[in-house]
């Protein structure tokens, strides 16, 4: 008898001492972050930065010791700027990889077309590179936007062109979810503004040749043209409006001028070219100097908004899981919904729909070989510099 409660003590005791070493190799397992990144087709230079502001953190984070004690571990796919190929990959990153979170894409196009995903399998998704508003309002429940709404990131240019009473504007963009977007929301813009759309028209996804859009553009002599435009199109468009001695008031490209190698690509003719930014090295939000400061060290460059909004993105999960004490979807979703984080991008706020409304934008205008803020005033480095100057030879 004595024996076989030995005997029965030394199963329980071994079972409880295996169960405790498998619960602490659980516990130390690595928290496995899924996303894709347009490693590579038209979306490549943007999205390079972006996938730079999601491992600069998880870097940092590591050095700190992760969330809850466990490491992060970045899982991506090359999505190849490719919505379809997204889908596949987001499918597979939740039901082949089990990934512990996931983190949108790069561009509003994939965010719109995987975001169901999402509410498919009750993983909430922070989303820092959506700007339209558009998945948000199919009542999906796990999708949060953490980068300016799309209207917001256009407005300043409307805002100038007020300002120096210009009246004729030209609209164009990428065929896609973004510029579709900010096109359908332009005219009430536009009438705020005292402004006439004198062109309107939006060029396929994967354009080569510009040549007939600038020519009509050329035609409607605008005062104000505002280009929803990655970095690819916003080269060819701004050589093709070179090429054809198309010389606006004011010229914004909504996202290509934004980045560091678009000096670099299109030297001289920067100049007077406007952008929007969520984003800028020069403010004072919280942590923004350290990350601007890290970012340099690990890259050797200099940030672009998409990195800090990925940076900042994961900011906020982080806050969201520490909240919950645990890898827990609801509540998770219910941080995401309800809660404001001071991130390097500013201040992370979301309506009922998940719409940010905390962020605000930035207009960017090269002068010479150098980004200025330039509106609004309030954050502004430099005046704008107007009317657009003469091509150079």
């Amino acid at each position: 008898m004595r024996i076989a409660i030995a005997l029965i003590a030394a199963f329980v005791a071994c079972t409880f001492s295996v169960a405790i070493r498998s619960a602490r190799a659980a516990d130390s397992t690595p928290i496995v972050i899924g996303t894709t990144v347009s490693v590579t087709g038209v979306y490549a230079e943007d999205a390079k930065y972006a996938l730079e502001g999601y491992r600069l953190y998880i870097k940092q984070q590591n050095a700190k010791g992760g969330w809850l004690g466990r490491q992060l571990e970045l899982k991506y796919y090359d999505d190849a700027s490719d919505p379809a190929t997204a889908v596949s990959l987001y499918q597979k990153l939740v039901t082949q990889d089990h990934v512990n979170i996931l983190v949108g894409p790069y561009s509003s196009a994939i965010t719109a077309a995987i975001a169901n995903i999402a509410d498919q399998y009750k993983m909430p998704m922070i989303s820092p590179e959506v700007g339209s508003v558009a998945p948000f309002k199919r009542g999906l429940r796990y999708i949060f936007q953490a980068t300016a709404q799309s209207t917001v990131q256009v407005g300043g240019s409307l805002e100038i062109a007020k300002a120096y009473g210009y009246k004729r504007l030209a609209l164009t963009g990428e065929d896609t979810s973004l510029p579709k977007s900010i096109v359908a929301a332009v005219p009430d813009l536009a009438k705020a503004a005292n402004m006439d759309i004198v062109f309107n028209e939006l060029y396929p996804h994967n354009a080569s040749d510009y040549t007939a859009e600038v020519l009509k553009i050329k035609q409607s002599n605008p005062d104000l043209i505002l280009a929803v435009s990655y970095f690819p199109d916003s080269v060819a468009l701004l050589h093709a409006l070179k090429q054809a001695g198309v010389t606006p008031k004011e010229l914004f490209f909504a996202i290509g001028p934004t980045e560091p190698n678009f000096l670099r690509e299109v030297g001289a003719d920067a100049n007077g070219v406007m952008s929007m930014s969520i984003w800028n090295a020069a403010l004072k939000t919280q942590g923004n100097d350290a990350f601007v400061k890290a970012f340099k060290q690990e890259y050797n460059t200099d940030p672009d908004y998409h990195s800090a909004l990925n940076f900042a993105a994961l900011q906020v999960v982080g806050a969201a899981v520490a909240n919950a004490k645990a890898v827990d979807n609801e509540k998770i979703r219910d941080f995401l919904a309800t809660q404001k984080v001071q991130t390097v991008a500013g201040t992370y706020e979301v309506d009922s729909t998940g719409v940010q409304v905390g962020y605000g934008a930035l207009v960017l205008q090269w002068q010479g070989n150098q980004h200025y803020i330039v509106w609004p005033q309030k954050y502004a480095e430099r005046k704008p510099l107007l009317p657009f100057p003469s091509w150079p030879k």
